[in-house]
């Protein structure tokens, strides 16, 4: 495995396979870590399926989250605004942390690119709270452009 940081972004790209049928799949990612804890509260990674034009988007959080809902991430520019956001859906929980994944467009991704504003991933606790934890930007442009040349 090898990886390359980029703001508060991680390229990390691995090696499937051996001989002739060696793969590498690679993704973009970043952990949101709170103060005084030991694992992350929500991890995201951007990288490309095989077989897809679009990149897609794959958010881990907390097992402790409502059913049915969605997540959002998004850029929040202006107080009570939000643009640049994508909706996922749930995929599955596993004992580590429940999945969600949608594509993402390439205007989506310019936006966030050019961002200097935070992002704001959005969801549901258990008790049907919603949760807003800041996500940060800073980096994702260098990141995206690495991870499109590792795939040429």
């Amino acid at each position: 495995m090898t990886t390359a940081s980029f703001g508060d972004w991680v390229l990390r790209c691995q090696r499937f396979g051996d001989g002739e049928k060696m793969t590498r799949a690679c993704e973009v990612s970043q952990a949101i870590q709170l103060q005084g804890q030991t694992g992350p509260l929500a991890q995201l990674a951007v990288s490309r399926l095989s077989g897809e034009a679009d990149l897609r988007l794959t958010v881990v959080l907390p097992v402790s989250v409502s059913f049915p809902s969605s997540v959002r991430l998004g850029v929040a520019e202006k107080e009570g605004s939000e643009n640049a956001g994508v909706d996922l859906g749930w995929r599955r929980c596993i004992p580590a942390g429940c999945v969600a994944d949608v594509p993402v467009k390439e205007e989506v991704l310019k936006q966030w690119r050019a961002s200097s504003d935070p992002g704001r991933l959005t969801f549901k606790d258990a008790m049907g709270r919603e949760l807003v934890i800041p996500v940060s930007f800073r980096g994702l442009d260098p990141a995206l452009s690495a991870l499109v040349k590792e795939r040429t």
